[in-house]
C-alpha cells in the first residue's frame, strides 16, 4: 500500500521543518510552560544552572527555561527550526546557546546540571546501538549529580489508541496522516516502531514526509539507561503527575547520572560554545 511505504531510515533529516510546527499546533508555548512548571516542581534545581535541551526544535522549552533564569544550550539537527528559535530569542532579547548538530554527538562533557529531552525526541535511529548513543551523550554531558528528564511515548498506550488514518483542514491546507506499527509487540525484544506518513495539500500542490520512532518498553528503557550510566529515580504517565500505566499517554523518566559513569569524566566546564551562535540580542540557534 502506497500510504504505508516505510519512511527512510534518515527520515529525521527532512521531517522537522516548518510544516512540522503546523501539523502539531498544540505543541506550543502554553504546553511548554506547563511542562516546565511540572519539571521545576519535582526537581530542586534553582537558577542559575546549566541546562541542555536535547532535540530542542524551535526552542519553546529553551525559551521558557531561560525566562526563568537558567543558562540554556539547545541542540537540534533542523536548521529551519533553529532559525525560528534564533528569531524568537532575538525578539525577546534573551541569551541562549543554540547548536545545530546530531544528538549522538555530545555538545560538552560534564557541562550540564540538567538534560531535558521532550516530546519523544528519542528512538529515531534504525539501529538500537545508535539510540543507545543518545543516552550515553546524556550521561556524559551531565556533571556529577546532574539530573535528566526524558519525555517519551508509552508503547502500550500508542498501540491501544492507534488511529490508522485521519485528515483535517487547517490554515488553508489539508493534512492527511497514516499510521502503522512494524514489529511484533507480543514478542520479547522485538524491534517495534510506530510509523507515520504525512501528506499536505496546499495551493494545488502536494508534499509529504515520514516519521518512524522505535517504541521501547519501559523495561527496555531502564536497561538501556543503566548501561549508559543513568539511574531512573521517578516515573510519571503524563505531565499531570499521574502514575505510569497502560492508560497513561507518556513515559516520563526522571533520574540522574550514576556516580560510576562520572569516573572517566574529569573535566568540569561550562557548555561549549566555540564556533556556535550565541544569542543575546542578535541571533540564536535552536
Amino acid at each position: 500500500m502506497a500510504t504505508q511505504r516505510s519512511p527512510a531510515t534518515d527520515w529525521y533529516k527532512t521531517a522537522f521543518r516548518y510544516d512540522y510546527l503546523r501539523v502539531y499546533p498544540h505543541r506550543n508555548d502554553d504546553e511548554a510552560r506547563r511542562q516546565v512548571d511540572f519539571l521545576l516542581g519535582i526537581l530542586d534545581i534553582p537558577p542559575p544552572c546549566d541546562i541542555l535541551d536535547l532535540g530542542c526544535g524551535d526552542g519553546r522549552h529553551s525559551l521558557e527555561l531561560t525566562r526563568r533564569g537558567y543558562r540554556v544550550t539547545g541542540l537540534d539537527l533542523s536548521e529551519e527550526l533553529l532559525e525560528r528559535a534564533r528569531r524568537r530569542t532575538a525578539e525577546e532579547g534573551l541569551d541562549i546557546n543554540f547548536i545545530q548538530g546530531d544528538m549522538r554527538d555530545p555538545p560538552g562533557v560534564s557541562s550540564f546540571d540538567l538534560v531535558v529531552n521532550f516530546f519523544t525526541s528519542f528512538g529515531y535511529f534504525q539501529e538500537d546501538r545508535e539510540n543507545a548513543r543518545v543516552l550515553e551523550v546524556i550521561s556524559h554531558a551531565l556533571r556529577p549529580g546532574g539530573r535528566f528528564l526524558m519525555d517519551y511515548l508509552n508503547r502500550a498506550y500508542v498501540i491501544s489508541t492507534l488511529v490508522p488514518a485521519d485528515s483535517r483542514k487547517m490554515e488553508g491546507m489539508e493534512v492527511e496522516q497514516h499510521r502503522w506499527i512494524t514489529g511484533d509487540p507480543s514478542k520479547a525484544g522485538a524491534h517495534v516502531r510506530i510509523n507515520k506518513q504525512v501528506r499536505i495539500r496546499e495551493d494545488d500542490m502536494e508534499r509529504s514526509y515520514g516519521e518512524s520512532v522505535r517504541m521501547f518498553t519501559l523495561e527496555e528503557l531502564y536497561a538501556m539507561m543503566d548501561r549508559a550510566g543513568l539511574m531512573v529515580t521517578q516515573t510519571y504517565g503524563d505531565f499531570d503527575g499521574r502514575p505510569v500505566s497502560g492508560d497513561a499517554p507518556r513515559n516520563i523518566l526522571i533520574g540522574q547520572a550514576s556516580q560510576t559513569s562520572q569516573t572517566s569524566q574529569t573535566r568540569r566546564s561550562r557548555p561549549t560554545t566555540e564556533s556556535k551562535s550565541r544569542t543575546g540580542t542578535p541571533s540564536r540557534d535552536e
